[in-house]
């Protein structure tokens, strides 16, 4: 379930704040280092909630000192950093609300080719409008004197968005220069770029690497590798390890609601489904997220808890209908999800298309093999899939759907195979647990 935007806010905003600490090429203008890095906070003592607080009245601070200056771009853009990173904590449409319209006041002021164009080419990113964040990153590369610490964080944005577009090689190629060079501007990206095709102990090994060299008191940076180093495990089937990785994002900073949903769904997948169902309660009343009311209403249809699970569903469902009319690109995904597991075949066969029109990567890709599937059409699901499988993405998600493709269509010896690759990624994998 990682959010995209929690991605961005808690990697690359942590980066940016890295380094700073680090004595990196000079202070990134519009962006401030993050509360956590600033503050001094022990990772010991940090959490979700004091982060939130502490960034509250950062906000409130500088939306006093922007209300002053109504002529200048760059407090808005700082603001706009501020607003971006909490909307990472909460993934609410509210704050991605105030974000965009703090960015609209940044550049009706800002000259022509000016303003927070690397906030508003991480947040149109975090939120895949992908040609809207390039649009921004090619009016900084036609600044007449180009910024070195922003130029390396703009070419890993690029390569995270040839990620999503499936362009593997031009991401790695660029990753890997970036990481050359600022290792800390890209390590972790890269990482993550070796999990989606398929290179688990190289993208740990650079995680950990990564978690070495981040200080102490940066509570926030040091929970978000070590989700990604549980997250990793838990798609290797390695649910121990993914549990005491998970537990350690936790102790760093507690109470993260994107952690726990992780810890629920181990639970999940080791049947430990009432453990599951009590974190996932408290997350749909805390977090108040359609995508835990999804979880939970799974579990809830597992354990004999239909009308329950029927309340959830119609309520969740409408809050992704909201999502979509105010944030499409961002909700197709999710909401796609949500009606593959509960929805109509057409419904969730017409998000899937949309969803992969806008970011044509794996993962979109694997959506739209699977609801070909339930629209009973395997030749086509079949197709795509060959499509991912063709290029250096590897799931083993991947594999089973190609899997159910071939078994569909009589193929025998192909869906053994792609059955025997799946559990080479994952011995205990099941499609059950990869349901929403």
């Amino acid at each position: 379930m990682t959010i995209a935007a929690a991605v961005v806010a808690f990697g690359v905003s942590a980066a940016i704040s890295q380094i700073d600490l680090r004595g990196g090429t000079g202070a990134l203008s519009g962006i401030t280092p993050g509360v956590a890095a600033r503050s001094g906070v022990a990772a010991s003592g940090a959490s979700y909630s004091a982060l939130l607080a502490e960034l509250d009245e950062r906000i409130d601070g500088l939306q006093a000192r922007a209300s002053k200056r109504p002529d200048d771009w760059l407090i808005r853009g700082i603001l706009g950093s501020a607003l971006f990173e909490r909307a990472g904590l909460t993934n609410q449409l509210a704050d991605f609300d105030r974000v965009q319209a703090v960015l609209d006041e940044a550049f009706a002021i800002a000259a022509t080719g000016s303003g927070p164009l690397l906030v508003a080419a991480r947040f149109n990113y975090s939120v895949h409008r992908l040609a809207g964040a390039e649009k921004y990153l090619d009016l900084m590369d036609r600044r007449a004197v180009p910024r070195g610490d922003e130029q390396l964080l703009a070419r890993v944005l690029r390569a995270e968005i040839a990620v999503q577009r499936g362009q593997y090689e031009v991401a790695f190629k660029a990753l890997g220069e970036v990481a050359a060079v600022a290792p800390v501007a890209a390590k972790a990206e890269l990482a993550l770029y070796h999990a989606k095709t398929g290179h688990s102990v190289e993208a740990q090994a650079l995680l950990a690497e990564t978690l070495a060299s981040t200080d102490t008191n940066d509570p926030r940076r040091r929970a978000w590798i070590r989700l990604q180093l549980g997250i990793i495990a838990m798609e290797r089937g390695e649910l121990v390890v993914a549990m005491e990785q998970l537990r350690g994002a936790d102790a760093e900073l507690a109470g993260w609601w994107l952690v726990h949903e992780h810890i629920a769904e181990i639970h999940t997948r080791r049947a430990n489904l009432d453990k599951a169902i009590t974190i996932f309660e408290e997350l749909v009343r805390t977090a108040d997220l359609p995508q835990h009311m999804d979880a939970l209403a799974g579990l809830y249809q597992r354990t004999g808890r239909a009308q329950e699970a029927e309340a959830l569903i119609t309520r969740a469902g409408a809050r992704w209908e909201q999502q979509l009319a105010r944030w499409p690109e961002s909700a197709m995904g999710h909401s796609l999800q949500h009606h593959l597991q509960f929805g109509t075949p057409e419904r969730a066969l017409e998000l899937a298309l949309a969803n992969e029109a806008a970011r044509p990567g794996g993962e979109a890709q694997v959506l739209l093999a699977l609801a070909y599937l339930r629209s009973g059409r395997a030749a086509d699901a079949l197709a795509v899939a060959e499509r991912a499988l063709a290029t250096p993405y590897r799931t083993a998600r991947l594999h089973d759907v190609a899997a159910k493709a071939h078994a569909a269509l009589g193929h025998t010896a192909a869906a053994e195979e792609q059955v025997a690759l799946c559990l080479a990624i994952n011995p205990g994998y099941s499609s059950e647990d990869h349901s929403h």
